[in-house]
């Protein structure tokens, strides 16, 4: 029998009916057994941002520092530290920040005073914020400024001795009266263009674009920044008199930012790219005027990806108006995938613009907004994106690279947060299918280097998976859930996690297998998280040193190469890929999976009666569900498919089945049958319901809506964004089976 044409049979001796729970998912039509149609409303989720996440767990008792200055299970964070403690280039306050502070008694960082939050000091001159963006390729740019007044036709673009008129203009949400200009260039790497800004009777200082040619094999190099998100804050910088969102913060923060962008362009790099979170708060003017306050923005090219700060505003701002982003930075080949766009209450609009793509060299870049949690939404992008890039070019590209905001892999205070789980349980199946060969991420300002991870679940010991014995108190573990990791422990004493780590066993490999995933720890240094899993089970690199950390990204035709600096120049990671011609050709070649033992074990425990408890019955429908998508699954690799039936047989390891007498077990199957329950006592009877009141909580974040999805804590502010929310479960629509199914029926599964 064919793997695609087995359908999920739930034996069950009686008929009598069993009310089976549905999932809480999303817009699904659901027939119970009394044939009531029910249907869940999918609600905007427009609502206050909760209290900072990183802080929902109180500090672990266990706050000494590891010999590798790491503390592995100390959920206390930057809000919570008395000291910088290990933090390195933000240790002292800068002497002028310092010097204002003492001239207003402390006003200049007082939370809520008069030189914070709207009353920050936004740049007020007739050209700001001046920034270069990459075009569709490397022959292209956008140079967008922000010029004062309403729309002026006079506003003028002088590159190269060229006049340019605006190709876009429009009004912003800058609450000073200014409007948003961009001029689209062609350019030739290599080349060094001199140009000024007229906007009326003002006209800017003369600068200069750095342009850098491609190298042999098409070589560049690129720098990573992590999250500098300008004007946050923590209790560190509160007990220093600089609160968040503050005159002080701000300064002090642009000023240690600029510690980052100095080392990294004595690296020469083709461009930046940042990823998100640039300020704490979209919405207050001043923290992205000084975000933008340094050359490097008006001398090289730059791109960011949109964070979750880039949506909040001000609850109490005249204007809930949203269009920061989309205001600040031109986008190439953008996409409405991804979009968030909607009329505030007041009649302001909301707009955080979707996913897009630009080539440079032999790469393709794929970058999403992660703040739309859709997955299949990007996954149309992806695949719509890259085959308009192959058929421009004529051929494939070497390297394809996604980024975005949220990390599915991370190891501190965001790696267990219920949204985060869902992007890693979903998006790298999407990203293995179209050979995605590394994602670039932040948010969770620690810095990681994963294995090369392929889609699919495992069954691990809980140790080997999290790297602390089960029964260290810092797990958290209650009733059988570890809460500082979200997990569900099995009767077999194991947990169920997404993502199946390849280890190549060195800092160089050729013609890997899976996705490289990397997070960017924070650039400015304004604030850390501690780590909480270090040693999960598909960490390559993590580093808790607290400081200040980029990454230089070079590639070429057949290698890609990164190094990880911090600000003093150290290299504290690399690791290189190396990809034959025939690789690049040929990325699909793999070998052929076989199905044939995933098959041959779900219809094994197809064949077995089932104790009619609804939980019981709600446990099984689960794992077999998950068994049988694995293998209708045509893009499933072989470590999933395997991995699928020690995943399976865990899920059943506290699932009841009735005892079979005089059965003979076949000794080649002990061993997968091992933790599978007989009810020896328990039987069930006609319209009677025998319930062993098990507490089944397995993997609950697949099949769950998630409000969770922020690190801010004021309720005065909103989060500007209408993110759909929850993944649709199989067992929302697959229903209850209630009668006997005594084999695989040969119809098609839909």
């Amino acid at each position: 029998m064919k793997k695609n044409k087995l359908i999920l049979a739930l034996i069950i001796a009686s008929t009598s009916s069993i009310v089976l729970p549905t999932s809480n998912v999303q817009a699904a039509n659901i027939t119970d057994v009394e044939g009531q149609e029910t249907k869940e409303v999918v609600e905007k989720n427009i609502a206050d941002i909760p209290k900072d996440d990183e802080v929902t767990y109180p500090k672990n008792e266990k706050d000494t520092r590891e010999s590798d200055g790491t503390n592995k299970f100390n959920r206390a964070t930057e809000t919570e530290r008395e000291t910088f403690g290990e933090d390195k280039n933000v240790v002292n306050i800068d002497k002028n920040v310092k010097a204002k502070l003492d001239e207003t008694k402390g006003e200049y960082g007082k939370k809520n005073g008069e030189y914070a939050n709207n009353k920050l000091k936004a740049i007020d001159t007739p050209v700001k914020n001046v920034v270069i963006n990459p075009g569709e390729n490397e022959n292209k740019v956008a140079v967008t400024w922000f010029g004062k007044s309403e729309i002026r036709d006079s506003s003028r673009l002088y590159f190269n001795g060229k006049e340019y008129k605006p190709e876009r203009a429009r009004k912003t949400g800058d609450s000073n009266g200014y409007s948003t200009y961009t001029v689209l260039l062609d350019i030739k790497p290599g080349e060094n263009y001199e140009y000024y800004i007229k906007n009326d009777n003002y006209k800017t200082e003369k600068k200069t674009l750095k342009t850098k040619a491609l190298g042999n094999d098409n070589e560049f190099s690129m720098v990573l920044i992590g999250d500098p998100q300008i004007g946050s804050g923590d209790s560190v910088w509160d007990s220093k008199g600089l609160n968040k969102n503050t005159q002080a913060k701000v300064d002090q923060d642009k000023i240690d930012f600029a510690k980052t962008i100095e080392i990294a362009r004595k690296l020469d790099p083709h461009f930046f790219l940042s990823m998100g979170d640039n300020v704490e708060i979209a919405g207050y003017e001043g923290e992205y005027d000084y975000f933008f306050d340094n050359d490097l923005f008006r001398e090289k090219i730059f791109s960011s990806v949109v964070g979750n700060h880039e949506t909040y505003i001000d609850k109490n701002d005249t204007s809930l108006q949203n269009t920061v982003f989309s205001d600040h930075f031109y986008l190439p080949n953008e996409s409405e995938l991804g979009s968030i766009s909607y009329e505030n209450e007041d009649g302001t609009r909301t707009y955080i613009p979707g996913d897009y793509w630009y080539s440079y060299g032999d790469t393709l870049f794929l970058n999403i907004n992660s703040n739309e949690r859709d997955s299949n939404i990007h996954s149309k992008f992806i695949e719509k994106a890259i085959k308009n890039a192959e058929e421009k070019r004529g051929s494939n590209f070497s390297w394809k690279v996604v980024s975005f905001h949220h990390a599915p892999y991370s190891t501190a205070t965001h790696t267990s947060d219920d949204d985060i789980l869902q992007r890693r349980s979903e998006l790298v199946k999407i990203f293995n299918n179209n050979n995605i060969d590394l994602v670039l991420n932040g948010h969770d300002h620690i810095y990681v280097r994963s294995g090369h991870m392929l889609a699919g679940e495992q069954a691990l010991d809980f140790e080997k998976a999290y790297g602390t014995h089960k029964n260290d108190p810092n797990a958290g573990i209650k009733d059988n859930f570890t809460k500082t990791y979200n997990n569900y422990i099995y009767d077999n004493g194991k947990v169920v996690v997404d993502g199946i780590s390849l280890d190549y066993g060195s800092n160089e490999v050729t013609d890997p297998r899976g996705t490289l995933f990397l997070t960017m720890s924070a650039s400015a240094g304004a604030k850390f998280y501690n780590p909480i899993g270090e040693d999960q089970w598909f960490v390559q690199r993590s580093l808790d040193d607290r400081s200040q950390l980029f990454s230089k990204l070079t590639f070429s035709k057949n290698q890609f190469r990164l190094l990880t600096m911090d600000t003093d120049g150290n290299i504290v990671d690399s690791y290189t890929i190396n990809k034959t011609d025939e690789h690049i050709k040929n990325p699909n070649n793999k070998e052929k999976t076989n199905f044939s033992k995933l098959e041959a074990y779900i219809r094994k425990i197809q064949g077995k009666k089932l104790l009619l408890d609804k939980e019981n019955i709600r446990a099984y429908n689960y794992a077999i569900e998950n068994a049988i998508k694995v293998l209708n699954d045509k893009n499933a690799s072989q470590e999933e498919v395997d991995s699928a039936i020690e995943v399976l047989n865990t899920r059943l390891s506290g699932v009841e089945f009735l005892r079979e007498d005089n059965k003979n077990t076949d000794n080649k199957d002990s061993k997968v049958d091992k933790n599978v329950k007989d009810s020896k006592d328990k039987y069930c009877q006609k319209d009677k319901e025998v319930s062993i009141k098990k507490e089944i909580k397995a993997q609950k974040t697949k099949v769950e809506n998630f409000k969770k999805d922020s690190d801010f804590e004021n309720k005065n502010f909103i989060k500007s964004s209408n993110v759909k929310t929850g993944v649709t479960s199989l067992s929302s629509i697959l229903g209850l089976i209630s009668i006997s199914i005594l084999g695989l029926s040969k119809s098609k599964r839909k």
